[in-house]
C-alpha cells in the first residue's frame, strides 16, 4: 500500500494523536523514532506543505502573546484514512522493513490501536511468499554469483521471519 514516500505517512502518524506545530513534530520524531528515522527541518516543512495541499492536513496560525505566532497542523479525515491504510498494510520491500515496518509497530502500539498481530502475520505471509519465489529462482540458476546473491536474500528474509515470530509478535501481544 506504499504509494507515497513512507516519511509522509510517518508525519501523518505524528499527528494521529493530535495537532502539533512544526517544532513539536520534530521533537516527536527525535524522541520516538530518532533511532530509526530522521527528518530535517526543511524536509518537514516541505512535507507539511505537500500534505496540506493534498488535503491530508489542515493548519491554522496560533497567536501567542509573548512569542511569535506559529502554524499548528492537524489531520483531516482524508489524512487519517490514508495513514490507517498504510499502517495496516504489510511493507512491500525487504529493504524497508528496518525503518518503515518498525515505525508501523511503533505507531500501532503508541496509539493503542488494534490490529498489530494481524499486521505481523500479514507481513510474515508476504515474506514467506517472497522467500519461496527467490528459492525457486535459486533452484533454477546455474550462475554461481547469482546463486550466492539469492542465497543471501533468502537468508535475510528467513531472519526477518524468525524475528517477526519471536520479537514482533511478542511486542504486539503486549499492546
Amino acid at each position: 500500500m506504499k504509494t507515497r514516500p513512507a516519511t509522509e505517512y510517518a508525519l501523518l502518524g505524528a499527528l494521529r494523536s493530535g495537532s502539533k506545530h512544526g517544532y513539536e513534530i520534530l521533537q516527536f520524531f527525535e524522541a520516538c523514532l530518532g533511532s530509526t528515522w530522521y527528518v530535517s527541518t526543511s524536509q518537514l516543512y516541505a512535507l507539511l506543505k505537500r500534505l496540506e495541499g493534498r488535503g491530508w492536513l489542515r493548519s491554522f496560525v496560533e497567536v501567542q502573546e509573548t512569542r511569535p505566532s506559529r502554524r499548528v497542523f492537524s489531520l483531516t479525515s482524508k489524512g487519517k484514512k490514508a495513514f490507517d491504510q498504510w499502517l495496516f498494510s504489510p511493507t512491500e520491500h525487504v529493504r524497508d522493513l528496518r525503518v518503515e515496518f518498525l515505525a508501523k509497530l511503533f505507531f500501532i502500539k503508541d496509539l493503542g490501536m488494534e490490529g498489530g498481530q494481524e499486521l505481523v502475520q500479514s507481513q510474515i505471509g508476504v515474506l514467506g511468499t517472497l522467500k519461496e519465489s527467490l528459492a525457486q529462482r535459486r533452484r533454477q540458476t546455474r550462475e554461481e554469483f547469482h546463486a550466492l546473491m539469492l542465497d543471501a536474500r533468502i537468508a535475510n528474509i528467513a531472519s526477518w521471519i524468525t524475528w517477526m515470530k519471536t520479537k514482533a509478535e511478542a511486542f504486539m501481544s503486549d499492546a
